[in-house]
């Protein structure tokens, strides 16, 4: 069924202290235009400088998700997101006075509740999704880490978690409905951490705005009386600390028997809201964290870019390739007898773009090069590979219909073989790096899976006049 975008219906306000930094911070949700997405707005620095949710500015993950733009940033950013994708809002403006959001009881539920007190609102343009219909992977064998996303009609979760410790051990849960489940099977679900891990991070000045009241401190060793006095002081208590009999400091009463796995369900469907669109599919992580949710996100969103050139160059789609000849003309400025790409296999756009020449006996240039013995020059099979390149360039400008791409620098050129008519030049192009304009790559041509040339190529990206 299609859905349209969404927004809320008025401003409201949620006041609290951030996690990290102790700041205290006022943050005020506000309606935003369809297609706008979510932007983090700093009211404290002069100019209201705004930050965009997404993945192109995620700076640190090492203890939740900070974004930055420039020298404005903004810390801990998952649990706001969450609330915001969890109730399937699209489009929102997130204000702040301070550099992090405020962490309440360490969940999504707070502004969970604000937002629904600002009401949703259904806006006038059709939401857009992310298919995911081929199986992506995330593994760190040094970790233990695995993330996979398979092919879904609808967008679900399977974690599981695995701690060596009592109190946590193997912990495990589904979502299979955002709408019917996030609210009250997950966004209650609180932040976690060991209470070795907590006192390192106090003793150097961190989580600042940390205490039993933000989140959920599991014991990772066992504590005589003595240790809970100095205990009580860490984490400034009035009252004495009670023996623990969860596993749990202070005894806190978890709010689902499996609560933090839930809340490893809530980060991900935070740092998932880093893509800028809804996805559809099956995640499913085991010992995931911050830092693997955000290295899918990268994932998806080189196929999200991929799949955005496709549709608006290539008419017909197709899964055997990316773009057909007609395409490539859209995109190349070259005509015969110098257009010499005929199909576009495969786009990783940032990475990588690979295509192909059929080389046949009526190419122009076999007349002279050699009438008795055709073979293609080099220096087209460099320009075959450098076209190619230059589809690369398409997400790396604004207006790639008004730019052109012209070589500067060309090093390791090698031929290894001749290439004649009837053979088919498979091209591979990568970037190795595009900075003010400037871009580097590293180019290869086979035949039948044999090296034909190679180079490196360096280019400049300039707008035609």
């Amino acid at each position: 069924m299609l859905k349209n975008q969404r927004t809320i219906g008025k401003e409201v306000t949620i006041e609290g202290t951030g996690l990290h930094t102790g700041v205290k911070t006022r943050m005020t949700f506000k309606p935003s235009p369809a297609g706008s997405g979510y932007w983090f707005e700093r009211t404290d620095i002069d100019g209201n400088p705004r930050i965009k949710a997404d993945i192109d500015h995620v700076t640190d993950i090492s203890r939740g998700t900070t974004i930055t733009q420039g020298e404005v940033k903004v810390h801990t950013v998952e649990h706001v997101l969450s609330a915001l994708a969890g109730l399937e809002i699209d489009n929102c403006v997130v204000e702040l006075d301070g550099i992090e959001p405020p962490v309440v009881d360490g969940s999504s539920r707070p502004f969970v509740d604000a937002l629904l007190e600002a009401g949703i609102v259904e806006q006038d343009a059709p939401k857009e999704y992310l298919e995911i219909n081929k199986t992506l992977i995330f593994h760190d064998e040094e970790k233990g880490v695995d993330l996979v996303i398979v092919p879904s009609d609808e967008f679900r979760i399977t974690y599981m978690v695995d701690y060596r410790n009592p109190a946590l051990g193997t912990q495990y849960t589904s979502m299979y409905s955002l709408q019917e489940e996030y609210k009250d099977e997950f966004s209650e679900a609180r932040t976690f951490a060991f209470l070795s891990e907590i006192e390192e991070l106090k003793r150097v000045g961190l989580i600042k705005g940390a205490s039993l009241e933000t989140g959920l401190v599991i014991e990772d060793r066992d504590l005589d009386e003595e240790e809970l006095d100095r205990l009580k002081e860490v984490f400034d208590m009035k009252g004495a600390l009670k023996p623990s009999e969860n596993g749990l400091l202070d005894n806190r009463p978890l709010r689902f028997y499996n609560e933090p796995v839930r809340h490893k369900v809530v980060d991900l469907i935070g740092d998932f809201a880093l893509l800028g669109i809804s996805i559809r599919g099956h995640v499913m992580a085991a010992r995931a964290g911050h830092e693997s949710h955000v290295e899918m996100v990268r994932k998806m969103r080189k196929i999200y870019q991929a799949r955005k050139l496709t549709k608006k160059y290539q008419r017909t789609q197709s899964t055997s390739y990316v773009f057909d000849i007609e395409a490539i003309k859209r995109i190349l400025p070259h005509r015969y007898p110098f257009l010499l790409v005929d199909r576009i296999l495969e786009l990783v756009p940032g990475e990588m773009v690979s295509g192909i020449k059929n080389v046949t006996a009526n190419e122009p240039f076999f007349q002279g090069h050699f009438p008795d013995r055709p073979i293609m020059p080099g220096v087209l099979i460099i320009e075959a590979m450098g076209q190619v390149g230059g589809v690369l360039m398409l997400n790396e400008t604004e207006n790639p219909e008004d730019s052109l791409v012209y070589f500067t620098k060309l090093d390791n050129v090698k031929f290894r073989r001749m290439v004649v008519p009837g053979d088919t030049l498979y091209m591979r192009v990568e970037l190795i790096y595009f900075r003010r304009g400037i871009c580097k790559m590293q180019a290869s041509a086979y035949v039948d899976d044999e090296l034909a040339a190679q180079a490196e190529m360096q280019a400049v990206i300039r707008e035609r006049e």
